[in-house]
């Protein structure tokens, strides 16, 4: 995978760009260690049950309209978009549990 690196992934390693701005990449660190220390990178834990909660609630719509209503046009419609939105949001969130973004640790993402 050396291939796909491109800068430096910390500051021991080599840089692979010849034209890199040191002041710049010197700027960029210390945004991000304060950032880091205002907190800012830590997941929400209560945001994410409650997109989960969404994401569940919208499902348990959609198949209540087919249940309560039938499977005539309209309900179907209904149940159509409602469930491409659940399956929209449930992409998103699995992005953010790929990315490490709700846990620390890949196991429990």
């Amino acid at each position: 995978m050396n291939s796909l690196l491109i800068g430096e992934l910390s500051p021991e390693q080599p840089s692979f760009e010849p034209t890199k701005n040191k002041e710049l990449t010197d700027e960029f660190r210390e945004l991000r260690a304060t950032v880091e220390r205002m907190g800012l990178m830590k997941a929400n834990h209560v945001f994410f049950l409650l997109y989960l909660l969404h994401i569940l609630l919208l499902d348990g719509a959609a198949w209540l309209t087919l249940w309560v209503f039938g499977t005539s046009f309209l309900p179907f419609l209904l149940c159509a978009v409602l469930l491409s939105a659940v399956q929209a949001q449930a992409g998103w969130l699995q992005h953010d549990f790929g990315h490490l973004s709700v846990f620390s640790t890949s196991k429990w993402n």
